[in-house]
């Protein structure tokens, strides 16, 4: 019995080196140009993490999209479409209109699409195909390319990392012991990294990233609540409104803590928490369990993301307490500066 649990103690151990090793291979034939890079004709950014889970991606990226355009830019966003129940090429936003629903685009896409003014997005596995439309199509002359810091094929003019501050750097591992999706090599490649979620980097953090990549530039990338909607009416409910109220709120988040973490922040006389799978699709009966939840809870409302909204049934429309929590995140001015002059024309 004691060997068995030690064997099912090593196997974890052995698949992460396994991994580790696989990835480590992978960009050394990038680095030393064995493995080749397509550059396209216009400016790429790419924005990712070095772990699984949420980081806070989604806000940066629309946060991205609302500065390169004032800069005058046409902005294409090229994402992978995580989730999307349609394979291929699919355009989700032809620069005017969301052209599909989020079962066919993935949320976040679709929830970029709702959240940005006049962007191009299009999803498709192949990176490369999917910056080309945008450029051939619709004359994007800037791309985002979303979640894409290990799609190492697609050569970028600035590489943007993302780490939750609220994370400690010196507890992960790869994975499946953890949630690195590479080792601390790949800050290498980084541009700048942003701590998000923090106003100010905590010192340990800072010196542990000091300590791997001394150069790399790191900055603080605050979220904050933007406003509070009713997802029926899709009125703009006081922020105000909720201290002192009793909550249940339900997500399905690579970080669900955050989401809760936030929650607190309006000062609620008590939140009840349901975690779901990231990306996941509620059902009626979920919902329907929800609603019966609070009210046994003698909860004023029901609280959820934009991103969870996006998956949720059309018979949501029909709770009169559910509401949406919006959030934004900033980017320093400074920031935007360096990250400007990084893409000055080629």
């Amino acid at each position: 019995m004691n060997n068995q649990s030690g064997v099912l103690k090593i196997i974890p151990e052995l698949l992460s080196q396994l991994y580790h090793c696989i990835m480590s291979i992978r960009n050394l034939l990038y680095d030393w140009g064995i493995l080749k890079t397509i550059r396209l004709p216009v400016p790429v950014v790419a924005v990712g993490n070095l772990t699984h889970g949420g980081t806070g991606k989604t806000p940066l990226v629309i946060a991205l999209a609302a500065l390169f355009q004032k800069q005058g830019y046409k902005v294409g966003i090229i994402t992978r479409g995580y989730k999307r129940n349609t394979h291929g090429q699919i355009v989700i936003k032809d620069g005017k209109s969301l052209l599909v629903p989020p079962s066919s685009s993935g949320d976040e896409p679709y929830l970029i699409a709702q959240k940005t003014k006049a962007a191009v997005i299009i999803a498709d596995a192949n990176r490369i195909a999917a910056g080309w439309r945008a450029i051939s199509d619709y004359h994007c002359n800037l791309l985002i390319a979303d979640d894409a810091y290990q799609h190492r094929r697609l050569y970028r003019d600035l590489n943007l990392l993302l780490w939750d501050g609220s994370s400690e750097p010196q507890n992960e591992r790869v994975a499946p012991l953890g949630r690195m999706r590479e080792s601390w090599r790949g800050l290498r490649r980084a541009d700048i990294l942003f701590i998000s979620r923090t106003t100010q980097i905590p010192e340990s953090m800072n010196l542990f990233f000091q300590q791997h990549q001394p150069d790399l530039i790191r900055a603080a990338l605050p979220v904050s609540i933007q406003s509070i909607i009713h997802y029926g009416s899709h009125e703009t409910i006081p922020i105000d409104e909720i201290k002192n109220r009793r909550l249940l709120a339900f997500c399905g988040l690579g970080n669900p803590q955050q989401f809760f973490k936030t929650l607190q922040e309006l000062s609620p006389a008590e939140v009840i928490r349901k975690s779901f799978p990231d990306h996941h699709k509620y059902n009626e009966l979920e919902l329907s369990r929800l609603a019966a939840e609070a009210a046994r809870s003698h909860c004023d409302y029901l609280i959820t993301t934009e991103k969870d909204a996006v998956n949720l049934p059309e018979a949501a429309q029909a709770l009169p307490n559910l509401l949406i929590l919006q959030i934004t995140c900033r980017v320093n001015k400074n920031i935007e500066a360096v990250i400007l002059e990084k893409l000055q024309p080629r």
